[in-house]
């Protein structure tokens, strides 16, 4: 009997052994671990997309301006839009934050609308000025209208764009001449000698030079003056028209006509006859003919009417 009870716990201690040693996963059934897609793994569907197209979105319309806010379960941003009234066609623009396939929740859709409108103007056409005559000086010239412009009359159609209030684009499309401006004459008179009213001579400084030795009654100090300006000056060319100031001496014509208004500036023999006795009145050559006279002193020495 002692023996049979012995053996009895050792096979009840036996049996407890392995029970509490069994590896689990032998009787316990596997089951697949659930996620948020586990709709995938069914029916082959994003559970989230569904969920985010069938439920009601709060989304936020601006209108041209005008916000309003709706809760809605439409698809998409375009038919949210016209679910609640509003016009949608190729003179719309849509923006919005949610993508144009999807609408999603707190989606803010902005609708531009566009409209174009034809406008008549009438404008005047500016007429051209014609100025006929030439001056050697402008301060010294006057200008007489020989025949008054008059403006011309023109209509424009312009396309006109808006969006909202504003205006994105406009184009002419259309113009007609009503009226055709008439020119304005001008005639400008005032002092235009020019160099084909005296004896063409040109570069000569041996002409010009005998010309000061022969035929001025002038010192040797103002007959070396007079051809070393004339020299650096104007080459000796008294008919020299190439900038603003004229002639042998490259006198300022404005200057010139305003003292000797009777006389042509090209006129070579006057220009050294007036020169002489400008120097002879007080003229500072420093001043008038700066540049060249700082030559002269340098070759020279001082007028010695100066010093």
């Amino acid at each position: 009997m002692k023996l049979a009870r012995v053996l009895t716990i050792i096979f009840s201690l036996g049996i407890f052994l392995l029970l509490n040693n069994f590896d689990k996963r032998y009787y316990q059934p596997s089951l697949p671990v659930l996620d948020s897609n586990w709709t995938n793994l069914v029916f082959g569907v994003d559970s989230d997309k569904s969920i985010e197209e069938l439920s009601t979105k709060y989304i936020t319309v601006d209108n041209d301006g005008d916000i309003q806010h709706f809760l809605t379960t439409a698809p998409t941003p375009i038919d949210a839009l016209i679910e609640n009234g509003y016009s949608v066609s190729n003179m719309n623009r849509v923006i919005t934050t949610s993508p144009l396939n999807v609408l999603t929740n707190n989606a803010y859709i902005i609708l531009q609308t566009y409209r174009t409108i034809i406008e008549d103007i009438t404008i005047s056409v500016p007429f051209e000025r014609i100025t006929q005559g030439t001056t050697l000086c402008q301060n010294l010239s006057k200008k007489i209208v020989s025949q008054q412009g008059v403006l011309g009359v023109m209509t424009q159609t312009f396309k006109k764009t808006y969006e909202g209030g504003d205006l994105v684009a406009s184009e002419i499309v259309e113009e007609n001449l009503l009226k055709d401006p008439v020119k304005e004459i001008v005639i400008l008179e005032g002092p235009d000698d020019n160099p084909n009213q005296v004896p063409q001579i040109g570069y000569n400084c041996t002409y010009w030079e005998s010309y000061i030795d022969n035929n001025v009654s002038a010192s040797a100090e103002e007959k070396q003056w007079l051809k070393f300006t004339m020299r650096w000056e104007s080459g000796c060319n008294g008919e020299s028209n190439k900038g603003y100031y004229k002639g042998l001496f490259q006198w300022d014509p404005c200057l010139w006509y305003e003292q000797f208004p009777n006389d042509n500036i090209f006129d070579g023999k006057k220009q050294i006859q007036r020169t002489l006795a400008k120097l002879r009145a007080g003229a500072r050559p420093q001043y008038m003919w700066p540049a060249v006279y700082k030559k002269y002193v340098a070759k020279y020495g001082e007028l010695s009417w100066l010093k």
